[in-house]
């Protein structure tokens, strides 16, 4: 299947989650989370986007980075130590102030996604944001994708751009692509 394909039937799936499903899962995933996350590791991490059913992190100890777009037609975003948070014009929470992070701090990214497959290929929401960062980390930087639906079989329009996941977790198991 093709990334856009994937996105709207995710997208559908997604909307159809209870409350009380999205808080089981949200559950597993942080169980599941939670021992990889390495104390003293700097994370680059995400704020979930309520309307669009994203898993929490906030509960996670440590120190987090998070997304701001820092150029919408480049396609380009910084990661910023905040504790302060402003929906941007897509109602997306970026952190407001704060001190942006060099990527080659990280020790981690945590990756929203709405798809992902067996090979670590993901499906995000299709604007590269991600991949355009991800280019920017360090080669032993751990890419750990956070998803509400288990693996698919394989995603079949990947491109030579497109950086893949070192894990993924979903609500039934971690998946490990290293």
């Amino acid at each position: 299947m093709k990334k856009a394909e994937i996105r709207k039937i995710v997208t559908a799936e997604r909307s159809q989650l209870s409350e009380q499903a999205c808080a089981e899962r949200e559950a597993a995933i942080l169980s599941y989370l939670r021992p990889l996350l390495s104390e003293g590791s700097i994370i680059a991490s995400f704020k979930a986007i309520p309307h669009r059913k994203e898993i929490s992190l906030d509960s996670l100890e440590g120190s987090f980075a998070f997304p701001r777009v820092t150029s919408e037609v480049a396609g380009t975003m910084e990661m910023v130590y905040s504790d302060q948070f402003a929906n941007s014009r897509w109602g997306i929470p970026e952190p407001v102030g704060g001190r942006v992070v060099d990527p080659a701090e990280f020790d981690v990214v945590l990756i929203p996604l709405l798809a992902f497959d067996e090979k670590g290929h993901r499906v995000g929401y299709g604007k590269g944001f991600y991949d355009r960062y991800l280019a920017t980390c360090r080669p032993d930087c751990l890419k750990i994708g956070i998803s509400l639906f288990e693996s698919l079989a394989s995603i079949d329009d990947v491109e030579a751009h497109d950086i893949a996941l070192d894990m993924a977790i979903c609500p039934t198991q971690v998946y490990d692509f290293r």
